[in-house]
């Protein structure tokens, strides 16, 4: 009898083993950027109206990701437009901004930190960083992590993309109450008939 009772619990350990391990199959994802439009960056305000400005297009991609993996997307094509920012403009022009990002259906606003400077020939802007954000769903999490980028501009319009890191981490299934409460019923009845059968031999 005490090797069936070592048999039972055997199983039920293993059977919670498998309930809570995670699943490694690939779940579906949509992200959506929602852009953004900087203006006069760096302007000391008898500049061209506007300029440099910097336009980040919003985006939309969808895919399978599977828990435990990351890749690389295109957050943002960027717009760079450049334009006299005035005679005192000359330097390093510290900025931040905002986009919304939403992953399946949740919304969330990214603040990024970026840096404008300005030359006599050349303007460049930085993007520099931006505080990563975790998206958390049933099956799994996503951290999203931006790529700093650079891009330099010579009196003309210049193209660019800012990239982020997506690292998709997966979350360990609870199971669910009523099943651990008749798993729990089931090793306490096994346990409370082998204590009798214990009393029996011993009386």
């Amino acid at each position: 009898m005490r090797s069936l009772a070592k048999l039972i619990i055997s199983v039920a350990v293993l059977a919670i083993s498998i309930a809570m391990a995670p699943a490694a199959k690939a779940d579906p994802i949509t992200v959506r950027s929602g852009g953004f439009t900087l203006s006069n960056l760096g302007n000391d305000g008898s500049g061209d109206p506007a300029m440099d400005r910097l336009t980040g297009g919003g985006r939309t991609f969808t895919g399978d990701v599977t828990g435990g993996t990351s890749f690389v997307a295109l957050l943002n094509p960027l717009l760079f437009e450049t334009g006299s920012t005035g005679p005192n403009s000359g330097g390093g022009h510290p900025f931040t901004f905002s986009q919304l990002l939403t992953i399946n259906g949740q919304t969330q606003t990214m603040n990024l930190v970026g840096r404008i400077d300005i030359d006599h020939l050349v303007d460049t802007v930085h993007i520099l960083s931006a505080a990563p954000l975790t998206f958390n769903f049933t099956t799994f999490s996503v951290v999203v992590t931006v790529i700093p980028t650079d891009i330099e501009g010579f009196g003309c319009d210049t193209n660019g993309e800012l990239h982020a890191k997506f690292t998709v981490v997966p979350n360990t299934a609870v199971p669910e109450p009523a099943t651990l409460t008749l798993l729990g019923l089931g090793l306490a009845g096994t346990a409370a008939k082998l204590r009798q059968r214990r009393k029996r031999k011993s009386s």
